[in-house]
């Protein structure tokens, strides 16, 4: 069954929110993007599409990306028909480049890769859980280390197996409404194509697409952005078709500088039910927390760094470890 928070983990959580909201509130000169390059990173539902964030500007030049994410969580629910187990461990690699190729509009191109194992990091997770006072959990009823990522219901999925595979290719473009150095509005649409592997959770089996919509902000020393849409498969062989429906997604961040250098960032992810009829959390409506720092170096790159936790928890993994590199 899902595992909740005690009040007293709510409450420490809640308070390490507000003081992480109220430092970023507080602090200096800005030169940042606007959101980290992070996913709702679900092992079980990370094969469908959902476009990362698009927050580049019209008047940027070629732009490269690479980001690594270690995600790690155990995951155990059963309600119904179904029961779930999720527990191990996910590095992901994601490369993207974009640029503009008309008057006001913008190309980009992405491609992952993931390996799946037992991972390292179950006893630091275990150690971090009890600094902050979060529950633990499911973790002290399985053994560290391992790798299971096991579902029955609507369809079955059992990867027992480390192993890694590619990720869906996905083909985007953006139309710039707007594109000054205080605001940004834009609109874009995306195409996902089913080069990630079914049998690895990386991949659908089908074609995926996507709308949306950027909205950014920006004044002296912070920045505000929002994006949200509907994303669609457009097959599903992992959930025999129970996923083979449009979702909604959206994102926020805020972000505020230090200095020249360095910026402060906290960023919200959500998107609404995966799999039709689903009792189960994991597979439901999600929301995550986000929060990290940047640093840009003298060559006009940036480094962003951070973590992510499940903000409604067990709807996304316990906990995500970024690192990401951008033009």
């Amino acid at each position: 069954m899902a595992a909740r928070l005690s009040f007293r983990g709510n409450r420490r959580r809640a308070a390490g929110t507000f003081f992480g909201v109220q430092l970023l509130l507080g602090c200096g000169v800005l030169h940042a993007e606007e959101f980290f390059p992070t996913h709702v990173e679900n092992m079980l539902t990370r094969g469908f599409y959902v476009p990362a964030p698009s927050d580049a500007r019209l008047s940027d030049g070629l732009n490269f990306s690479a980001a690594f994410s270690i995600s790690n969580t155990v995951n155990f629910e059963s309600r119904g028909q179904e029961q779930l187990l999720v527990d191990g461990e996910s590095d992901t690699l994601r490369f993207s480049i974009d640029q503009a190729f008309a008057s006001q509009w913008r190309y980009r191109l992405s491609i992952s890769a993931v390996h799946d194992s037992g991972g390292f990091l179950d006893s630091a997770i275990d150690a971090w859980h009890r600094w902050f006072g979060f529950q633990q959990g499911n973790r002290p009823f399985f053994p560290n280390n391992q790798l299971r990522y096991e579902y029955q219901g609507f369809g079955t999925v059992n990867l027992n197996r480390s192993g890694t595979a590619l990720g869906g290719l996905a083909t985007e473009a953006g139309w710039f409404g707007v594109d000054t150095p205080g605001q940004t509005l834009s609109l874009w649409g995306g195409l996902q194509m089913p080069t990630g592997s079914v049998a690895r959770l990386t991949g659908d089996g089908a074609w995926d697409g996507a709308l949306w919509g950027h909205w950014a902000r920006r004044g002296a020393g912070w920045q505000v952005a929002v994006e949200g849409g509907i994303a669609h498969p457009f097959g599903d062989e992992i959930f025999a078709g129970y996923a083979h429906h449009s979702i909604a997604f959206a994102r926020t961040a805020i972000t505020r500088g230090l200095g020249p250098r360095w910026s402060l960032r906290a960023q919200l992810d959500g998107q609404t039910r995966r799999v039709d009829d689903s009792e189960l959390r994991f597979l439901g409506s999600s929301l995550q927390l986000s929060v990290g720092a940047l640093y840009r170096l003298k060559n006009h790159w940036h480094v962003d760094l951070g973590f992510t936790e499940d903000a409604a928890v067990n709807t996304a993994p316990d906990i995500t470890f970024f690192v990401g590199v951008h033009n």
